[in-house]
């Protein structure tokens, strides 16, 4: 039965909290009010002396509607309202910082990180992979809170995994949750890539069928509709993984938290992430390549279709023209018999007369009747078919 945690009927939020020498996270259900009282995170609202880590598993969609979950979520964590923010909701990627003060001291160092992926299987269906989460940490203790928003399997079952058994001192750097996060993003971004790949590859290994081609080109584009998606969603990681490592070099050149900073592990830490965001920008080149590639094949689609319509059309153009010279034969053929046809159609009718006795001919003198008929009727013949043209006139091939 689903847990309720405010007078709006929002979702119980999951609660993992991990300490050094547990070998499991421990789990309790929880409201947004939970967070300022006693019982979360010390007694009195004080934060135990002893780091471990907190793990939050939120609906950004149900707090963004609920005031007072909003309101208390925001002041627990101090969350920027710019996170809240319609742009941040919609965008496809993006990393933020801030740093928290208390009487002029430094308390704390907010980071927040927002990652897309779209994960494709064999079929060409997909799902798009989103890893919404906010990081407190806070100075005094190390102890590391992270607000992980709307998680999906396989991201709700991979967060608690990757954040498992921290070093000592990798909570001494509040960026190591996104060397660790940072991993996860590169091994869905291979997977998307490959998956893109193999499409590619299947088509180009394709047997060329016999007689006219057939293309599937509705399936060629889909293809390129996802590789256009997984480039972009690269682009973004690239440009995300390029802000942490500044922030993260941000966070080493102002000394916060400096008495508690081990420079070996900070240093581990931002080599993991750069040979992150190095995997991300090869995978770039490779998305790149398989977006060339198929625009090749592509390409080759539209002009091998195009190639045997022109073969087609080279042989209705020669059986045309055998046709054409036919027709030039009958219509010699028509015009040298056409005079002699109609003579003897002239000298055959009644108006002429041939007297074998006399050796003569003889002509009616009804003649006229022949011209005053023949001749109306040829004109009438042609302001018909003129007029027939006019008012119903052939149409045109488009």
């Amino acid at each position: 039965m689903t847990k309720i945690s405010c007078q709006n009927r929002c979702p119980a939020i999951s609660v993992l909290q991990w300490k050094p020498g547990c070998s499991d996270w421990q789990q309790h259900w929880g409201s947004t009010s939970d967070f300022q009282s006693s019982g979360l995170f010390g007694q009195g609202g004080e934060v135990p002396s002893e780091p471990h880590i907190c793990l939050i598993l939120a609906s950004a969609k149900s707090i963004r509607g609920c005031t007072p979950c909003r309101s208390s979520l925001t002041e627990s964590f101090c969350i920027p309202q710019i996170w809240w923010s319609n742009f941040c909701k919609n965008s496809n990627g993006y990393l933020g910082s801030e740093v928290t003060r208390c009487d002029g001291n430094v308390t704390g160092l907010n980071t927040w990180a927002y990652f897309e992926v779209k994960q494709l299987n064999t079929t060409m269906r997909y799902e798009w992979v989103k890893i919404n989460i906010f990081v407190r940490w806070l100075v005094p203790s190390n102890q590391t809170i992270i607000l992980a928003f709307d998680t999906k399997p396989p991201i709700a079952e991979c967060i608690p995994d990757m954040l498992r058994n921290p070093g000592p001192n990798d909570l001494k750097d509040p960026f190591w949750v996104y060397a660790r996060l940072a991993s996860k993003v590169v091994q869905f971004q291979d997977t998307s890539v490959w998956a893109i790949r193999n499409q590619v590859r299947a088509i180009e290994t394709e047997a060329k069928p016999m007689g006219r081609p057939r293309p599937d080109y509705r399936r060629l584009h889909d293809i390129a509709r996802h590789a256009i998606h997984v480039s972009e969603t690269l682009d973004v990681t690239t440009e995300t993984m390029e802000s942490i490592l500044a922030h993260h070099d941000e966070f080493l050149m102002q000394g916060i938290g400096l008495e508690s900073i081990d420079s070996n592990t900070s240093e581990d830490i931002h080599r993991q992430l750069t040979f992150c965001k190095n995997v991300i920008s090869n995978l770039r080149h490779r998305a790149a390549s398989n977006r060339n590639r198929l625009e090749n094949e592509i390409q080759l689609a539209y002009n091998t279709v195009a190639q045997y319509d022109a073969e087609i059309s080279v042989r209705i153009g020669r059986a045309a023209q055998m046709d054409s010279a036919a027709m030039k034969t009958v219509a010699f053929l028509t015009m040298a018999f056409l005079p002699a046809t109609f003579l003897c159609s002239i000298f055959s009718t009644s108006f002429f007369d041939y007297n074998a006795d006399a050796n003569s001919w003889t002509m009616s003198s009804k003649i006229w009747i022949y011209w005053a008929f023949a001749i109306p009727t040829t004109l009438g013949t042609f302001f018909f078919w003129y007029f027939w043209r006019r008012v119903f006139p052939p149409s045109s091939i488009e």
